[in-house]
This record gives structure tokens, C-alpha cells and sequence, in this order.
């Protein structure tokens, strides 16, 4: 069987994919990466990539549109806007923001359409975000399968292709389908299969097939210091997303902000920051060891508590080695993340827009000696194990793609 992954431009979205891609691969399938650059990380991964889509800088039209609405806003967009703005405010902020996404497929669609008439995949699986996936499966006559990251947030804002009515689409979208011979529905996938545990699920994911996350966080190499911890003196790593400094520029980088929260607390911080951005963080305190990024799933096994972002990838992570998490949100999917995350009690959502370091230092040491946030990440940890891995879910593709 031939199977295509058609991810977009997130590197942590194309990482969800991999443990699938490699199940599929183990099987005996065919498998394919058509995506837009960089490429680097798909090859470093193992799997070959056919390059779709390079005329179009998405990170700079997201990054744009974040802006426009921020601008207009007044402030970044929380999940709650979803709820109480008026509704032709909404509608205009839905279209800027997926105005990028529309421009994505669009690119893609020119390479990936007559890639897929050629090579004739059998199983098509994107991601929520990409709107090329239902023409590249129409171009195949192959069945579509969604593979979510997180909580779904996307549906729940009325992206195009996640239920939400054709009406509503941009009328660039429309068209672009329309020159494909393919009709607007407003859902084209036949299954999603969703690594997000069900107690930080959004309801309402239809043909929802629940599946293991297992952490893919890129290639790397452990440090040999790793290993070596001071009895006593608890461990928390900082994570930061590259991307969120594109979207927000350094007012939503909140890396200072927590390494002087963590100053007076006698712990040992792992700080993963890149050689550009130490210029941002002035003086460092002791205790703070700054390192190179490095795959998550090397470094979270050896912490105790985790400071980060938000994103899905950095969050399931994190949940599946149950390290209790303190989540300080800057852009409205992360927010609900962090939501969902503090929900089960494995971790603390402190909204950036209104959090200081007092706030970040309490919950840090309310997630290493309180016995509640260890606790609920454990069995946020027992949940995701005990859900089927990628290499289980190998059959019920097989099978999907014989039925349909």
C-alpha cells in the first residue's frame, strides 16, 4: 500500500506524524512525505519527502495575520473570543487568519496534485490545518484520515474542511477546489486519529480513532551531564517555541520572566535557548544551565517539572512521562492547551498576557512539593499508555482503505 503524509509547515506538526509514518513503514507500506520546506527535519527523520508548496512563506502570512488581529484587538485572541466576540468581528478575524492557510494550499496544490495523479497513493493523511489534503486525495481517488496533534481547536474555530459550512469558506478557497474538480464538503475525512487523551479532548471529534502519543521530538543526542542530579535539589527544564517569537516578537517570549521567577527557588533549570536568543535573557541567575535545544523526550525523563509554552507537542510530551507542567500561554491554541492541561490537574495554565513571576513561582513549587499536580500527572501518564499505539492502528488503516 502506498500511503502519502501531507503535513504543513510547523516542524512539531510534522512530528506528530512520524511514529505513524514509521509504523506504516515497519508494515511493509509504501510511505511519502509530500511537504513544504524546510525539509531537513523529514530527512533527518528517516522518510523521503517529495518538496511541494515553496512559493509561499506560511510562517511570515501566519506571523501577518497574527499581527493584523492583534493590532485590531488590542491584545493576543484568547479561546473565549471564540465565544464573545460579535459574530461579524469573528467572521472577519477567521477569514485573516486562514487567509495563509488558503495561500499554503494553493502552492501546494500545484506540485502535490500532479504528484499524487502519478505516483497514486492509496491512503491520504494530513493534519487539520492543511487545505490541500482533500484535493490530493480527490486527485488519488484515495480516502482521506485526519491526524490531530491536540485538543481541536481548530474545529472548535470554524476552520474550513473541520466541519464548519461551505458558506462560510473564503471564496479563494471555493475556488481553488472548484479548479481541482473537487467539491466542497465540509468535511472530506473519513477518520481522525487524535494521540490526544480523552480528558483533554474537545468534545465532538466525529470518526474519532484514539491513538498513543509517543513522543517524536526530533534527532539529538543526550549530554553526558544528563544523568547526573544533586540529591535533594529538584530538576525543571524551560522550553520556549522558535515560532511563537515569530507571531508575538519578544513580548510573548517569556523565558526572562520565568528564569527570574525560578532565581530564588533552590532548584536546577534546564534552560533550552538558542545561541540568537541569550542575548534576550541578560544576566543568569546560578543554578540556570543554558543548553542548546534538545529532543524533549531525552530531557524530560531527567525533570521534575516542565515550563513551557504551550504547544501540543511540548504538552503531550510532557504528559507522557507525567512530569507536571506550568504552561504560560501566549497565542489562543496554546491557551486552550494549557485550559485542557489544568483541567485534569497534571499542570498550571497562567495566561501570559497577565502573569508575573510571582505567579510563576508559586506554581512551580506547588508542581514539585504538593502531592495533587504529581499525582493527576500520573494518571494523565496511565492514560495515554494505556491508549493503542501507532503501530496497532496499522491494521484499522488497511482495513479502512480495502472498505472504502
Amino acid at each position: 500500500m502506498k500511503i502519502l503524509f501531507a503535513p504543513l509547515a510547523g516542524i512539531t506538526h510534522y512530528f506528530f506524524l512520524v511514529p505513524l509514518a514509521w509504523a506504516c513503514r515497519a508494515a511493509g507500506h509504501d510511505v511519502r512525505v509530500a511537504a513544504r520546506p524546510p525539509h531537513d527535519v523529514i530527512t533527518a527523520s528517516g522518510l523521503n519527502v517529495t518538496p511541494v508548496g515553496a512559493g509561499y512563506d506560511f510562517s511570515a502570512g501566519l506571523a501577518d495575520a497574527h499581527q493584523a488581529i492583534q493590532s485590531e484587538l488590542g491584545r493576543a485572541p484568547t479561546p473565549d473570543d471564540l465565544r464573545q466576540l460579535p459574530p461579524d468581528v469573528l467572521a472577519r478575524f477567521r477569514e485573516t487568519r486562514v487567509l495563509p492557510h488558503v495561500r499554503a494550499a494553493e502552492a501546494m496544490s500545484a506540485d502535490l496534485v500532479p504528484f499524487v495523479r502519478d505516483w497514486r497513493p492509496d491512503l491520504v493523511v494530513t493534519v487539520p490545518i492543511v487545505l490541500a489534503g482533500p484535493l490530493a486525495a480527490a486527485a488519488a481517488g484515495a480516502p482521506l484520515v485526519r491526524h490531530l496533534w491536540g485538543p481541536d481547536i481548530s474545529r472548535q474555530a470554524g476552520f474550513p474542511g473541520l466541519g464548519a459550512p461551505v458558506e462560510g469558506w473564503p471564496g479563494e478557497l471555493v475556488r481553488l477546489y472548484e479548479r481541482h474538480g473537487v467539491e466542497p464538503r465540509p468535511d472530506h475525512a473519513v477518520r481522525n486519529l487524535d494521540p490526544c487523551p480523552d480528558s483533554m479532548q474537545l468534545p465532538g471529534v466525529p470518526n474519532r480513532v484514539p491513538m498513543r502519543y509517543l513522543p517524536y521530538n526530533g534527532s539529538g543526542r543526550a549530554p553526558d551531564w544528563l544523568r547526573e542530579l544533586t540529591p535533594g535539589r529538584p530538576r525543571v527544564c524551560v522550553s520556549w517555541s522558535v515560532m511563537n517569537k515569530q507571531l508575538t516578537g519578544t513580548q510573548g517570549y517569556m523565558v526572562p520572566a520565568v528564569i527570574q521567577a525560578l532565581a530564588s527557588l533552590d532548584v536546577e533549570v534546564l534552560a533550552t535557548v538558542s545561541e540568537s536568543d541569550r542575548r534576550l535573557l541578560g544576566d543568569v541567575p546560578d543554578g540556570v544551565r543554558l543548553i542548546d535545544p534538545v529532543p524533549l523526550n531525552l530531557l524530560l525523563p531527567h525533570c521534575d517539572a516542565v515550563i513551557h509554552h504551550g504547544g501540543a507537542g511540548t504538552t503531550l510530551t510532557a504528559a507522557y512521562y507525567g512530569v507536571p507542567q506550568i504552561v504560560v500561554p501566549p497565542v489562543t491554541d496554546q491557551i486552550l492547551n494549557a485550559d485542557q492541561l489544568a483541567a485534569t490537574g497534571a499542570g498550571f495554565s497562567l495566561h501570559a498576557d497577565r502573569t508575573g513571576t510571582d505567579e510563576i513561582k508559586s506554581a512551580v513549587a506547588q508542581a514539585l512539593y504538593e502531592d495533587g499536580p504529581r499525582e493527576a500527572a500520573a494518571r494523565l501518564r496511565d492514560e495515554i499508555h494505556a491508549a493503542p499505539a501507532p503501530a496497532a492502528l496499522v491494521r484499522t488503516l488497511e482495513q479502512l482503505v480495502r472498505e472504502v
